[in-house]
């Protein structure tokens, strides 16, 4: 058993979600608290210059803590941050941002705009992934507990879309009464800008059809798109209703489908701001001709195409170019063209075979993109425009441009995931002989 530290003074948020005190000279990190709670917690790692350590008890509450909205918070593993008023928490993920910007990567803090919050910081999740196990012939479905495994049974998440709350639950319902429900350890839910639900099944047996005889009916009543993956989310078998999910993007608005598998942001209503954004920062940069690097099926690409002259968009996944494709014609979009390439090693590519591009968007996963920013900085586009769901990475991509040619005009976070820690954002840099 760790170390108990018997009264520990919380003095801010950190990113990952934990708060922060010092002990002993060292800084502890304390996950479920908030900015001026004093509390007692008991190490569970130590480090030579941080520990981490769980609650044990609040003993004296902050003023800014909050009630919280959901039975299952501090169990589940989704959010971090249901004990802070909205507002509160936006303060935070804008002061977190750009003190990891400033001390990390050297910005100026005049370089650094203001959060976009979100409108609604509950019911925003269009998408969930919800996990499923049989206990002694009992249905447990829910989210897994924070760093383990374990799911956590409950049937309402606070910041799910109500009608995926709502279909969650039928399926809920019918599958306690199928007798192979321990075959199957996810379902996929999304919901579209027009109120489309769409469900994907994982199940581990490649003999489907009596699951899918047995779903076809209730789904078809239900009016909900049901797939059923076995493996790889290649091997997907249709069971009933439309593969598309359809969101709606730019000015004038655009119509974009996805399939199942596809990405999507999860919060649409954002991701409209967002899209804005971007497409403004693209128009006054006065770009003719864009690279989109990590297009997805199109959610930036084709709303700055009714912009520029051209836009070439670049996915190593098949199924999103081929919607990417679909999506423009769809959406009367010429100037649009679509490559299915890893992203690393395709603005080479591309501008060997076709010309140099003005501005190059990208937008990675978690994961980031440091070979892709080694190679901008030799290729020296007088535009690079990053969107990042993960500041870290984030940080860690734009040294080699900051060091190699490149000044940072503005970073922008955006609020896509209230109620938790995660920060999304858009960062627009300039070469120097340009700036």
């Amino acid at each position: 058993m760790g170390q108990v530290i018997d009264e520990l003074f919380i003095e801010a948020l950190t990113y990952g979600g934990s708060g922060l005190g010092r002990h002993d000279g060292k800084v502890v990190f304390v996950a479920g608290t908030a900015p001026g709670d004093r509390v007692r917690c008991r190490v569970s790692k130590a480090k030579k210059r941080f520990a981490e350590a769980q609650l044990v008890k609040l003993l004296h509450p902050s003023v800014h803590r909050c009630s919280t909205n959901c039975p299952a918070f501090g169990q589940c593993g989704g959010c971090q941050w249901q004990h802070l008023p909205y507002p509160e928490q936006c303060s935070w993920k804008e002061k977190i941002f750009a003190d990891l910007l400033q001390r990390q990567a050297g910005i100026a803090a005049a370089c650094m705009r203001p959060l976009v919050a979100a409108p609604d910081p509950w019911h925003y999740r269009s998408r969930a992934q919800l996990k499923l196990r049989s206990v002694n012939g009992q249905l447990v479905m829910g989210f897994y507990r924070r760093g383990s495994h374990f799911i956590i049974d409950h049937r309402h998440c606070a910041i799910l879309d109500p009608r995926l709350n709502k279909a969650a639950q039928l399926f809920r319902s019918w599958l306690s009464g199928f007798h192979h429900a321990h075959r199957i350890p996810q379902l996929d839910l999304g919901v579209g800008d027009g109120g489309q639900i769409r469900a994907v099944l994982h199940y581990l047996d490649r003999h489907t059809a009596e699951l899918k005889d047995f779903l076809r009916p209730l789904v078809t009543e239900a009016g909900i798109s049901l797939f059923v993956q076995t493996g790889r989310k290649e091997n997907l078998q249709p069971v009933w209703g439309e593969e598309d999910l359809r969101i709606e993007v730019g000015e004038p608005p655009l119509q974009l489908a996805y399939g199942p598998g596809g990405f999507a942001q999860i919060n649409l209503e954002q991701n409209q701001r967002l899209v804005k954004g971007v497409v403004e920062a693209v128009v006054r940069c006065g770009a003719k001709r864009v690279l989109d690097l990590y297009c997805g099926m199109g959610n930036l690409s084709l709303p700055v195409a009714g912009k520029v002259k051209e836009v070439v968009g670049v996915e190593n996944f098949a199924p999103a170019i081929a919607k990417a494709r679909q999506n423009a014609q769809v959406n009367g979009i010429v100037n649009a063209a679509f490559h299915h390439l890893p992203s690393e090693g395709a603005a080479s590519h591309l501008t060997a075979s076709s010309g140099s591009f003005d501005l190059v968007m990208l937008d990675p996963p978690r994961s980031g993109a440091y070979e892709v920013a080694k190679e901008l900085l030799a290729l020296g586009p007088r535009h690079i425009l990053y969107v990042s769901c993960e500041p870290p990475t984030l940080i860690r991509d734009l040294q080699p441009l900051l060091h190699g040619g490149y000044d940072l005009l503005w970073s922008q976070p955006y609020d896509l995931f209230p109620q938790t820690h995660h920060i999304e954002s858009v960062t627009l840099l300039c070469r120097k002989d340009d700036s």
